[in-house]
């Protein structure tokens, strides 16, 4: 596995997209679509990303039980890469219904990092290489949102669990990738 990270538009996905792209032609793309597809975040990913990868790829929404759908849908691949984190987290805290008045960030957090430890379970099952594109929470602004506190909060725990879990890491800035692990 490997984890590419860093702030908005600095060039990660070009970097996940040329690490796929050399462990061959068969490649799944996972976008981290919003429990109901409408938010305009993941589209805008979607998009963006559409101009960049081969178009012999196939793609995918999801965001829930991502280990159960690796491990359907990676053995006769070369390469997943799944997109992105931040907005995996989102559609988790929703589908796990946050909600400000009833909010129990360590039972969020918990479910979420279960979700989590399983996809990366099931990434160690397979023979694909699995990328995936997460932003550092450090590098975003500091605001009086419940929901993008208690995001970052999840975000951060996320990130410490896959830099962990994987065997390379980068982190790019200003389009320059430096492998930290």
């Amino acid at each position: 596995m490997v984890l590419v990270t860093g702030g908005a538009r600095v060039g990660k996905t070009k970097l996940a997209i040329k690490l796929c792209q050399q462990q061959g032609p068969r490649v799944l793309y996972v976008a981290a679509g919003s429990p109901v597809g409408d938010d305009i975040f993941s589209q805008e990913i979607v998009r963006r990303t559409r101009k960049q990868r081969p178009i012999t790829w196939e793609v995918r929404e999801r965001y829930h039980d991502l280990g159960r759908f690796l491990l359907a849908h990676g053995a006769d691949r070369d390469a997943i890469l799944i997109e992105n984190m931040r907005n995996m987290v989102a559609a988790l805290m929703k589908h796990y219904e946050y909600s400000e008045s009833e909010f129990d960030l360590r039972y969020l957090t918990s479910s979420v990092v279960d979700e989590m430890n399983q996809m990366v379970t099931s990434a160690r099952e397979i023979s694909a290489l699995v990328v995936l594109v997460t932003n550092e929470v450090n590098i975003y602004p500091h605001t009086s949102d419940f929901f993008y506190k208690a995001q970052m909060d999840i975000l951060g725990r996320v990130n410490q669990l896959l830099a962990a879990s994987c065997q390379d890491v980068y982190w790019l800035a200003s389009g320059i990738p430096v492998k930290v692990k």
